[in-house]
Parts: C-alpha cells; sequence; structure tokens
C-alpha cells in the first residue's frame, strides 16, 4: 500500500535510458471506480496539453522514484478519454470534508492509500471527526464502494462509520487493557518460555546420538561455519588424521586454514576450536521458532484495534496507516512484509499479552513449531551421516586399490574372489559388493611395508598406461 502525499514530488525514470525525465505533480483519482488511474506529471497550459502517466505504464514505484520502461510511458492526457474527463471535472480530494449520508462527520480528507498493483483504494487518511485519535487527532477511513464527492463535501455510506469503530475500546481502553493483565501476561510467558526450555533441553540430549559433524553440520552450515572463523584465534591445537597439525593454539585462522580444513572435511572442528557452538545455534534457532509461532498466532489479536502509528515496511510502503481499524487484510499484509510484532506494538499490545487472549492452546502449537524445526534438524543431519559414510567408503577403497589381501576372500559359494597376496582391482571391489563381503575386502587390507622383493609385488602382465 502506498500514500498519495508521498508520491507528490517523486521523480519517473526511464529505464532504457536510466534518465530521470519527469516529476509526479498530482494524482489522478476516478470517484466511480474507486480507483486511481494514474498521476499527472505536468499540467500544461490548459488541461488539453497536460501530460500524464496512467498506473498501468508503470513498472515499479520504489521508496525515492517510480520506473517506467521509457519516456514514451507518459503521454497527452487526450490520449485518455477516462482520465480527460476527470481532469476537465477538476474535482479536488485534498482538504474535502467526509460525511455519512445520515450526517456524521468523519473529518477533513488529508490523504488517500492506495494498492500499487491495481490502483485500488483502500482508504483516506482525515484530520478531525468523530473518531479522530485522541493523541494526534487523526482516523483512517475505509473506503467504500462508492464515493460522491461534491463541491465542499464527500459523502459515504452510513455503514463507512460502523467499519471505524475499534472493536476493543478505543486505544486508551486496549492500553489500560493489556496494562491490566501485565503480571497475568508475565506468569503466562515465563510458563511458554519454560516449556520452550525443557523441549530444547530434550532435544539437545537427542543430540548426542549424531556424529559431531553431522550434527554441527546440520545445524550451521559450512559455508557459515567458514565465515564465523575467519579471523578469529584458535583455543586448541587442530590435528590431521595423520598427525599433521592445521593450526595452533593462539594462531588466528586464515584463508589458508579454511582451505586446508575443507579439504580434510574438519571444518566443524576448527569452528569448534574458535569457539563455535552448534547447539547455542540450536538453541538460537529454536528460540526463533518458538517467538515466531507465538508471533503467528499473537497477531489475530491485533484485529478491530486502532493503529496509533503508522508502520512500513524496508522499501517504504505503507502496511497500516495511523489511525485504521486492523482488518484481516491489514493482518495479512503486515505478515507477507514480517512485520507482525511491529503492528502488535501499533494497537498496543505485547506478544505476551495477544498470546495470553488467544487460549491456553499456545504452549502446544509453540512446542510443535519447535519440534518441526528439530525434525528438519534431525532429517538433514541423518542425510550428512549418509554422506559421510558413503565419503569414509570411497576414501577407505582408494586406500586399498592396487594393495594385496592378506586373507583368501570368498563369496557367498565359497568361490574365490581373491587369495592370500593377490592385489585389490576395480573388478574385485564390485565382485566383493556385489556378494556382499566388501567389509572383509576392506579389513584385509595390507598395509605394512612390504618386505617383498620388487618382483613378488609385481602384477604378472605389464600395465597398459607404462611406458615402453
Amino acid at each position: 500500500m502506498r500514500n498519495g502525499k508521498g508520491m507528490i514530488g517523486k521523480p519517473v525514470v526511464a529505464y532504457d535510458s536510466g534518465e530521470e525525465f519527469q516529476t509526479i505533480v498530482d494524482l489522478i483519482f476516478d470517484q466511480e471506480s474507486n480507483q486511481l488511474l494514474g498521476f499527472l506529471v505536468d499540467e500544461g497550459g490548459w488541461f488539453s496539453n497536460a501530460l500524464v502517466l496512467p498506473l498501468t505504464n508503470i513498472q515499479a514505484i520504489g521508496a525515492d522514484a517510480v520506473i517506467v520502461a521509457s519516456k514514451d510511458a507518459i503521454d497527452s492526457a487526450q490520449e485518455f478519454p477516462t482520465i480527460q474527463s476527470i481532469l476537465e471535472r477538476d474535482n479536488i480530494l485534498k482538504g474535502t470534508r467526509i460525511m455519512t449520508l445520515d450526517g456524521r462527520d468523519l473529518g477533513t480528507m488529508v490523504d488517500l492509500y492506495f494498492d500499487p498493483l491495481n490502483g485500488a483504494i483502500e482508504g483516506y487518511e482525515v484530520s478531525g471527526g468523530i473518531f479522530a485519535d485522541a493523541y494526534s487527532g487523526r482516523s483512517f477511513v475505509p473506503a467504500p464502494d462508492t464515493l460522491k464527492i461534491g463541491e465542499d463535501i464527500a459523502f459515504v455510506p452510513s455503514e463507512t462509520a460502523d467499519l471505524m469503530q475499534e472493536q476493543v475500546g478505543g486505544i486508551r481502553g486496549a492500553m489500560q487493557t493489556a496494562s491490566g493483565k501485565v503480571q497475568e501476561m508475565a506468569q503466562f510467558t515465563g510458563e511458554k518460555a519454560q516449556e520452550a526450555g525443557q523441549f530444547a533441553g530434550e532435544k539437545f540430549q537427542e543430540a548426542g546420538q549424531f556424529a559431531g559433524t553431522s550434527f554441527t553440520n546440520a545445524i550451521v552450515n559450512p559455508e557459515e561455519q567458514e565465515d564465523f572463523v575467519l579471523g578469529k584465534v584458535s583455543l586448541k591445537n587442530i590435528e590431521t588424521n595423520d598427525g599433521i597439525t592445521l593450526i595452533q593454539e593462539g594462531q588466528v585462522v586464515t584463508q589458508s586454514h579454511i582451505f586446508a580444513a575443507r579439504n580434510l572435511n574438519i571444518t566443524n572442528e576448527l569452528y569448534k576450536a574458535v569457539g563455535g557452538s552448534a547447539t547455542a545455534k540450536l538453541g538460537e534457532k529454536l528460540t526463533g521458532a518458538v517467538t515466531g509461532v507465538g508471533a503467528n498466532i499473537a497477531i489475530e489479536q491485533a484485529q478491530g484495534r486502532r493503529v496509533n502509528k503508522m508502520i512500513f515496511t524496508p522499501e517504504g510502503s505503507v502496511v497500516a496507516v495511523e489511525g485504521q481499524i486492523v482488518t484481516p487484510k491489514v493482518i495479512e499484509r503486515a505478515k507477507e512484509n514480517h512485520q507482525e510484532h511491529a503492528l502488535l506494538e501499533a494497537v498496543g499490545l505485547t506478544t505476551g499479552d495477544a498470546l495470553r487472549v488467544t487460549g491456553s492452546n499456545v504452549g502446544q502449537q509453540v512446542k510443535e513449531g519447535a519440534k518441526g524445526l528439530w525434525d528438519q534438524v534431525k532429517e538433514t543431519a541423518s542425510n550428512l551421516q549418509d554422506h559421510g559414510s558413503h565419503a569414509l567408503e570411497d576414501r577407505r577403497i582408494n586406500g586399498a586399490l592396487g594393495r594385496p589381501v592378506t586373507r583368501v576372500i570368498l563369496d557367498r559359494n565359497d568361490d574365490v574372489i581373491l587369495n592370500v597376496g593377490e592385489l585389490i582391482t576395480h573388478q574385485a571391489i564390485a565382485v566383493s559388493r556385489e556378494a556382499d563381503v566388501l567389509e572383509i575386502l576392506l579389513d584385509s587390507v595390507y598395509t605394512e611395508t612390504p618386505t617383498l622383493s620388487l618382483d613378488d609385488l609385481r602384477a604378472p602382465d605389464s600395465g597398459k598406461a607404462a611406458l615402453t
């Protein structure tokens, strides 16, 4: 959602040339369809010479500029009969008083808010009127299906006033309600935090069943581990399986250490050596899961309450307007833009307040949310274990190829696959795997330095890749 006042003065930029070539002067609003049709960029000497930018020709409305494909997006108002007719009527929205058909004054129009994708008007910000906020003097009139704009007054259906009535007794009432429940809320949220902590503790104990590498990589991906360790000081020595020192205690981790750890598949050891903790990271994720589930549940309690301050997205679009009554559409917009906490705060509620109102089933939903995260962790760790097992087997096979065996390797029919002293070949690996005796073969590799002569170690045939 965008506000009309914020559009005035925005530059128009052509995408093909990157040139800033026009500026928004005013909004073109159709009261019949309750739609924003576009923008006036040049009033000209007479309206027949006015230049306009139809909403359909806009590629994007950003925080700092309006983007169009090219300069051709702007044309004479005469090319758009509906827009030309509106300009000739010269309806002015700003400063117009809005009244219901039964005579209730809703305030003087200050601004309008619209959907930037289709131009639909969502509502009007007004000053004064029977629903004016006690602190700012503003309120928000939701857009009716029809708006009749006269010379001094714009009329809306009587039902519009019902949509502006806060269902929980106004801002002060909402704040008093929240304040009166502080002690009760604190106890409630404390109980839920304790339940979540107990759940997390149980899961940490389960973590013992995973191999260290799998568990660490399941919680913190290796790329994140590498980013974490760079430039940090190692708190202990790390040695490879061959007894070579990768890094010494007190040494600063460099990119060379990271590359070496990656090649040796011990990035997780380097991560832990500089103080990285998979369990601490898991705790953060579980806490985030609890908070996220809680906020998602709590946000529904904002419905029907009046917003006491503007809420923007990081890109500058509007989530909710000061004085606006929260509707399901506003809640959905807050969720889409991850502004749940901001919306709760803007209506005078904390997550704990809203959760308490929601009911006692919250604790179970929170636990289920954390459990879902843990199930993902376990699945990732299981996949990593499988991958690690295959990688270990491949290393053992590569180390066995070309070496003699120390025992007779038999298949299930007691046929000899390899005799004592015969060299392990790729074919022997494949046959042993098919006969389900690969593990026996790999446990029978002769790894000592042989005392045999060179002739004893030679294969009977010359190698096909040998020099002749």
